[in-house]
């Protein structure tokens, strides 16, 4: 060793994997992790779990599969919370046969692990098959943490179960997770979604705070359930609550006002939208041509799409059907055959 270098032991290379994973640096932590093994150097129990969540929220299942490797060599597979880090790590990488391996496996299952396997099959688009667990989980006599509930209403939301999803509330309410705003906004997110506004209403209105997320539930609920002007009126009511909009706020906004033909409600929303600085946001620029071509103006139209930074599919469907709809097609054309 050359003079002056310090040699790192054990502590201080799992210390380094994990302070790479709590700064995010989740591709440094996977590399440092493959430095670590060049160097015949294997994470204990402290590393794996940081090097694990950096490998699902990269969606690294090749590097995840590694590491899995030198935990069972190393004997932490049996530990819950490397174990926990393993289902999670499988399943958000959409290997949910993977971490039912790991499951099934494990001597003994928190709510953590429970929650972890019942969000990944939701993701993976088996709902009824979260339900089945969330149900094992309840006879094995494991607490649902909040977690747990709003991965059970995503659930009922794939599956636009109704019934099921009233049945989670009363179960939620008995818990005492009802006044969590994460597990409130889930629940009015889930009865919008399955058509109950009326449902969705009730809970919004018993919630003691509600953030950006809360209200664009909402908002999206009523323009889904072809109420626009309620969803433009609950806006308005937004306006009185100091909760700053979102990017998804402002969606919702236009797309009330598109349903509903509301130009000048479109216009006072572009205005906050420049005011916001979300007027950059492509998703929200697309939905601002969208609004103004549905509404007739297509010179507000043009100007909007024109101003945007960049372009996707969305824009130039929005902005050749708003041409066609108005018989200006051949201009959208030559504009799209010009800029591609």
């Amino acid at each position: 060793m050359a003079p002056g270098v310090v040699q790192l032991d054990n502590f201080s290379w799992n210390r380094r994997l994990a302070r790479y994973a709590k700064a995010g640096q989740h591709e440094k932590t996977v590399e440092f992790f493959q430095e670590m093994l060049q160097k015949g150097i294997i994470p204990d129990r402290f590393g794996f779990v940081p090097l694990l969540n950096a490998c699902a929220s990269l969606g690294a299942l090749e590097e995840g599969r590694q590491a899995h490797e030198q935990i069972i060599q190393s004997g932490c597979e049996a530990d819950v919370f490397v174990g926990c880090s393993l289902v999670d790590m499988y399943a958000k990488c959409g290997s949910i046969e993977d971490a039912q391996r790991v499951f099934n496996k494990m001597p003994s299952r928190d709510a953590a692990t429970w929650t972890a396997m019942i969000l990944g099959h939701v993701k993976c688009g088996q709902g009824q098959k979260a339900l089945e667990l969330f149900r094992q989980m309840q006879q094995e006599g494991v607490q649902p943490s909040s977690f747990t509930f709003v991965g059970v209403v995503n659930a009922c939301v794939s599956l636009v179960t109704l019934e099921e999803g009233r049945c989670a509330h009363e179960q939620i309410i008995q818990s005492g997770w009802d006044s969590n705003v994460f597990v409130g906004t889930s629940l009015l997110d889930m009865y919008a979604k399955c058509g109950s506004m009326e449902d969705a209403h009730r809970v919004f209105n018993k919630m003691s705070s509600c953030d950006a997320v809360t209200w664009t539930a909402m908002l999206s609920g009523h323009v889904t359930c072809g109420e626009g002007q309620k969803a433009l009126e609950l806006f308005r009511q937004r306006q009185l609550e100091v909760v700053r909009p979102d990017s998804f706020t402002f969606v919702a906004v236009l797309n009330a006002c598109t349903s509903v033909v509301a130009i000048e409600e479109g216009r006072s929303a572009h205005e906050q939208v420049i005011q916001s600085g979300w007027d950059s946001y492509v998703k929200v620029g697309n939905c601002l041509v969208d609004m103004y071509a549905k509404c007739g103006s297509m010179e507000d139209t043009w100007r909007v799409f024109n101003n945007m930074a960049s372009h996707d599919v969305v824009s130039w469907n929005a902005i050749l059907g708003g041409c066609a709809m108005h018989g200006h097609g051949k201009e959208a054309l030559k504009q799209f055959e010009m800029d591609v």
